[in-house]
């Protein structure tokens, strides 16, 4: 996961996006917040299986794997989603020292955590208790936003009440979802970037589809040019497939 197995290209590459995507003010309608994701090590999963473990010592992940994670970090990035993998044994979502030690007091990170899609319920895969207490767990750990498993919504109150959670712990994690909305301009205006108008000029527009065209040309990789595949015949045909061929 990432720009390639160059940890300093992939830094680059990564601050540049968060700067692109962001610009120099979140509240304009046309900028994104910028999420680091899957936080961490997502692309070291053993044998490319997802919510699979990561075993990996600490030189290997600080000198190759997390660079360009802190590289977006300190271009500013708004917000970071945890991956489904395990680090040492602990899902990344409930892990504390990802979460907290690593990102939020190594990397002063101030921004907002989100969980990937389910990634709080889902612990409970790996063993790790029913959903009031992976949700527990998750914000402990450091986890701001809980993304659909509704653990925090369904689960937090009663375990407020039973002392499983601090209200702290509950405060903090609002104040952090509060503040991204805040730096969005949402309060002022929360439809800003909910404008019909616009998306039917500019979604799939000419320049828009050229653009697209041009990155997609460029992207391209010809590992090897068997039978002279390339330069293209002008004679034959060449079947487009697909919802976009037109």
């Amino acid at each position: 996961e990432g720009s390639g197995e160059d940890p300093y290209l992939g830094s680059v590459l990564a601050a540049a996006m968060v700067r692109g995507y962001q610009g120099k003010d979140l509240r304009n309608p046309e900028s994104v917040m910028a999420c680091v994701k899957h936080f961490a090590l997502y692309g070291a999963a053993e044998a490319g299986r997802e919510y699979n473990t990561v075993d990996m010592s600490r030189i290997k992940m600080y000198q190759y794997y997390l660079p360009p994670y802190k590289a977006a970090i300190d271009a500013g990035a708004g917000s970071v989603m945890s991956s489904f993998n395990e680090i040492d044994g602990i899902p990344a979502t409930g892990n504390r020292w990802l979460l907290t030690d690593l990102l939020r007091s190594q990397w002063q990170f101030k921004g907002l955590v989100v969980s990937d899609y389910t990634s709080v319920s889902e612990m409970t895969a790996h063993g790790m208790g029913d959903l009031a207490t992976v949700s527990a767990l998750a914000l402990h750990a450091g986890l701001d936003m809980d993304m659909v498993s509704e653990g925090f919504l369904t689960t937090l109150k009663q375990s407020l009440r039973e002392g499983k959670v601090t209200q702290k712990e509950i405060d903090q994690a609002c104040r952090r979802v509060l503040e991204a909305k805040y730096k969005l301009g949402l309060f002022s205006d929360p439809y800003a970037r909910m404008n019909a108008e616009r998306a039917a000029k500019e979604l799939l527009s000419t320049d828009n589809r050229r653009a697209a065209r041009e990155i997609a040309a460029h992207s391209f990789v010809l590992l090897k040019n068997n039978e002279q595949l390339l330069p293209l015949k002008k004679t034959g045909t060449i079947a487009l497939v697909g919802p976009l061929a037109d």
